[in-house]
């Protein structure tokens, strides 16, 4: 793992530079979003957005920056930086922190999500169908990104409609804060299914580009209260983590089940879509 901080002295003292995404202060974050995007449409190079990140983490003036050695000890600074991008055409996206905790729509005032990670325990506030509305929305266009940002900050007892209700007045906010929690977000699916024994919830067909959950989230849910879990209304409104818990030994046990009725491993890889080396791991 990189460092969580580049620290170095100067004859006017000590500095440090975040080098992780769960460092940064939400307007530090807002500030990497926006050299993102900038990147993106070519505005600036890929030098240039990790230099300008060393700018804004200092609070340094680009245009007050003068000389050869001063200039090259930036540059030396920025070849440290290694947490924004994985390479030169994908984003490390991929942290475990709420980095945009409020937004402000219309004088009014939206928290966000929380994220716990106390004690080695992982928590998150939402809800199971507040999940899985907002991950169905991960890649979409520009335009479906208020509707994302009013999921993920519906206040109250979530549902669809009052966040289709809030998306209305949500298309007015930025659309860099728009794109910084989208990219939050989507951070955090990542971390859960690649980080956590929710992995096993989690493949990519070699054919396809859009990553997908081995059992359908959505139909999973409503499949618990066929079950004889809860209602519908108590299933989706379950927290997030326990939900997937939930999925995550219901696949265990479907897998298990199979292999001592005696169905082969090819077979019980394309009924739950999990690589013959994960069935193995299981059984």
């Amino acid at each position: 793992m990189n460092v969580p901080a580049i620290v170095f002295e100067t004859h006017f003292g000590e500095y440090s530079i975040p080098n992780r995404w769960e460092q940064l202060t939400p307007e530090l974050y807002l500030s990497v979003c926006k050299l993102l995007q900038q990147y993106a449409t070519g505005q600036i190079s890929y030098r240039q957005l990790h230099i300008a990140y060393i700018c804004k983490a200092l609070k340094l003036n680009p245009k007050k920056i003068k000389g050869d050695d001063a200039n090259q000890n930036l540059y030396l600074l920025s070849e440290q930086i290694d947490f924004i991008c994985k390479d030169m055409q994908h984003i490390n996206n991929c942290f475990l922190a709420q980095l945009v905790p409020e937004i402000s729509v219309n004088d009014q005032i939206y928290k966000a999500y929380k994220i716990q990670t106390g004690f080695d325990t992982l928590t998150c506030s939402l809800s199971a169908i507040q999940f899985i509305e907002a991950y169905e929305l991960i890649g979409c266009q520009a335009d479906k990104l208020p509707v994302m940002a009013a999921i993920l900050y519906c206040p109250g007892t979530y549902t669809s409609e009052a966040a289709h209700r809030l998306a209305e007045s949500f298309a007015s906010l930025d659309s860099i804060l728009l794109q910084a929690i989208c990219l939050n977000f989507q951070a955090f699916a990542n971390y859960l299914f690649t980080q956590t024994p929710f992995s096993i919830l989690y493949m990519r067909k070699p054919k396809e580009h859009k990553p997908a959950i081995s059992i359908g989230m959505a139909e999973s849910l409503y499949n618990l209260s066929a079950d004889g879990l809860g209602n519908v209304d108590v299933i989706e409104q379950m927290p997030v983590i326990k939900y997937l818990a939930i999925l995550r030994k219901k696949l265990i046990e479907s897998v298990t089940a199979m292999n001592e009725a005696g169905i082969d491993l090819v077979e019980i890889s394309d009924k739950t879509g999990l690589s013959i080396k994960t069935i193995k791991q299981i059984i």
